[in-house]
């Protein structure tokens, strides 16, 4: 007689169909994906889904659950691996429980021998989105050592034989990798303790040639900001799973007798292309994840770095603000160099007092100038590090994170505090307090400039450590100053992940402002991510970090792709440029405040370095659509763009809204005579028809404007 149960959860947007063929087993996903009838027979579905038993096997059949363990002999990543001591390396978690209500389900696993528990928490949200996360409990005596805790162990479906994956480096964020999902593992690994520029804990998978629009799809990442390791693979049997959960150093987590742990959560969506599962994950992010300060129209930013460094001269700093207040600005953020004895990179960090050699009066003066502009101030902090050359060192030089007797390697000149000693902690929350009180400080861009190295007390790793410490300073600071906005900023877009979303509202999605490689980067920025809360900056002719000149129209185009803002030294600019840049502002201040409630578009484009996407209006009213020119394409004509996401029944009119006809013209003998005429479409017609495009030469990107009627 069959012990098969089977537990459901369902939403509008999809069904999760959770079943353990015997009794105890640990239920595996048997289906999660879009709506099921409403009734099912549960022993059917156990039939279905009985596995065959091959020769050269274990006599008996093992399901791939949700919580694999090697005691079971399945020849996947183990959920858990941990040890007393060197002893009890194996263990067997069996289920006691499962709890279901409308929106989660919690299963209780428990090992008595081993004296170990586990509960799984899986919730479902009206958006789609599946969080899963786990909790391991130490109920023996002695101390439990984890090498190895997932977060989330899924199986994918048996079509899903590839994967897109995240990379990159400094200024050169978010790029996307397509691999085959085969026998060889593919190990997706990051030690740096922070989320990194290399390896982003997030990744898509898919069936063969999935692309945004077409295939199914599914797309997982992990809330956290640390260190992480993922799985994915294809067992022998054809199976195919993924894993994915925080890295551990050796002995870092030890769990004393009675002592648990939650992990980070994983969120899931499954939809068909990855469009629709970007647009689930923006939606539980806006709804679910974000502060609610970026539900509000986002101001425009000026940054003084690439404009002066660290030539923090009153003077030059009054001029720099005027001429931002020229251009739009409603935000000035005085970046690096304020504070003492930080004319280079060399000192000064940790000591979070102003320089008063360069500011006299400290900073009232200017944060009174930047007010009586009308815009609002905000400070660059960079509080998890220090240089050696600092008077905190010199004090504390037991405050950074270390491993005796090494050296730990600089980087940036400077080392990493170890956030999780109560004084460092306090230190910061005292300095950074007062400063934001003092001048009513409306936004802090929060650095984090290097990898950590050898991050422990002297004697053992804390890096596990670090990560909640930090979300707990932020969550500090933004309880006792509500009104605070807090950007992440980790030489760029380092620190980009939702554990840390949770307590910023925006990403400094990358360090180099070069337009045509921002394409790239902020589309892949745009996987999990809303475009509200990227910062996307209008730069210098000459790229700083490329060396690459670029137009003035292209900047700032696909500087309107997310929160708009400068970077450039609005000092220098000529009156011509001026007006073309206060055109583009004006633009974004029409169109923000539904920007931060729009559905984002990423097009597929038959065209080698034709990079095309759009915004869409939650009501379907209005949207922008952008195609961008990488470099020389490799037909005479970019071909057509095809809106999506309008309604198919409303008139639109289409114009051209970036102010570059000319450019384009000059390319031409003729030009589609809808960019200079504009043109009224039904939007089934736009959609299914699409726009010619002009022809584009590199490095030249278009802005469109489709309006209903």
């Amino acid at each position: 007689m069959s012990t098969a149960q089977v537990w459901r959860l369902d939403t509008q947007a999809t069904t999760l169909l959770l079943l353990a063929q015997h009794e105890h087993d640990v239920p595996a996903i048997a289906w999660y994906g879009q709506p099921l009838p409403d009734s099912l027979d549960d022993m059917a579905l156990a039939q279905v889904t009985d596995l065959p038993l091959p020769m050269a096997k274990l006599d008996t059949s093992v399901a791939l659950t949700l919580f694999p363990q090697a005691s079971t002999g399945i020849d996947c990543m183990p959920a858990l691996r941990g040890h007393r001591n060197g002893a009890g390396f194996a263990h067997s978690l069996r289920r006691t429980n499962v709890s279901v209500d409308d929106f989660s389900i919690q299963i209780e696993l428990e090992d008595d021998a081993a004296e170990l528990t586990v509960v799984l928490q899986i919730e479902t949200h009206d958006s789609g989105v599946l969080s899963v996360t786990t909790e391991l409990c130490n109920t023996g005596e002695s101390e439990f050592t984890v090498d190895h805790l997932a977060s989330a162990t899924l199986p994918l479906p048996p079509d899903h034989s590839q994967c897109l994956t995240l990379h990159g480096r400094w200024g050169l964020e978010f790029q996307t990798h397509r691999s085959d999902i085969g026998p060889v593992a593919l190990r997706l690994e990051n030690n740096r303790g922070r989320t990194s520029h290399e390896c982003y804990p997030g990744f898509v998978t898919g069936v063969q040639g999935f692309s945004e629009q077409f295939g199914a799809v599914q797309l997982a990442q992990l809330a956290w900001s640390g260190s992480h390791c993922t799985t994915i693979e294809q067992l022998s049997d054809g199976r195919r799973y993924m894993q994915t959960g925080i890295a551990v150093d050796p002995g870092e987590l030890t769990l004393a007798a009675g002592q648990s742990i939650t992990t980070p959560s994983v969120y899931v969506i499954r939809s068909h292309g990855i469009n629709r599962a970007s647009q689930a994950m923006h939606s539980y992010a806006r709804r679910q994840l974000l502060p609610p300060w970026t539900r509000t129209p986002r101001p425009v930013h000026a940054n003084s770095w690439e404009a002066l460094y660290f030539d923090h001269d009153l003077g030059k700093l009054y001029q720099l603000i005027d001429a931002a207040k020229a251009i739009g600005a409603e935000r000035f953020i005085l970046d690096d160099g304020w504070f003492k004895a930080r004319r280079s990179d060399n000192a000064g960090l940790g000591d979070w007092t102003v320089d008063r050699a360069v500011y006299p009066d400290g900073l009232a003066p200017l944060v009174s100038y930047v007010r009586k502009a009308d815009m609002q101030f905000g400070l660059w902090f960079e509080p998890e590090m220090v240089n050696p050359d600092s008077d905190l060192y010199r004090n504390h030089p037991d405050w950074v994170l270390h491993l005796a007797p090494y050296e730990t390697p600089l980087a940036r000149n400077q080392l990493v505090l170890n956030l999780a000693l109560e004084e460092v902690f306090d230190y910061l929350l005292e300095h950074i307090s007062a400063l934001v009180a003092e001048h009513h400080i409306d936004y802090i861009k929060w650095d984090y400039n290097r990898d950590v190295v050898m991050g422990g007390d002297g004697k053992s790793s804390q890096l596990l450590k670090q990560v909640p410490a930090c979300y707990q300073l932020m969550a500090t600071l933004n309880e006792r100053f509500p009104e605070l906005e807090i950007e992440s900023c980790s030489s760029g877009g380092a620190r980009a992940d939702w554990g840390i979303l949770q307590h910023t509202g925006r990403v400094w999605t990358s360090d180099s402002i070069d337009a045509i490689d921002r394409a790239q980067i902020q589309r892949g920025y745009s996987l999990f991510t809303p475009p509200e809360i990227m910062g996307a900056h209008v730069g210098h002719a000459v790229a700083h970090l490329t060396g690459r000149e670029i137009n003035i129209h292209t900047r700032a185009i696909i500087a309107l792709q997310g929160q708009f803002g400068y970077e450039v030294d609005a000092r220098h600019l000529s009156q011509s440029e001026i007006l073309t840049l206060n055109y583009y502002v004006k633009l974004y201040k029409r169109h923000r405040e539904w920007i931060c409630e729009s559905t984002s578009w990423r097009l597929d484009s038959p065209v080698r370095h034709l990079v095309c996407s759009g915004l869409v209006s939650e009501d379907k009213q209005q949207s922008l659509w952008f195609a961008v020119a990488e470099s020389s394409l490799s037909t005479t004509a970019p071909g057509v763009l095809y809106p999506c996401g309008l309604n198919v029944n409303m008139q639109y009119t289409v114009t051209l809204a970036s102010e570059n006809f000319d450019q384009l013209a000059h390319f031409s003998k003729h030009i589609p005579q809808w960019l200079s005429h504009p043109v009224t479409l039904s939007g089934h017609l736009l959609m299914s028809v699409g726009l010619t495009l002009p022809i584009l030469p590199a490095q030249c990107a278009i802005l469109l404007e489709i309006t209903a009627v």
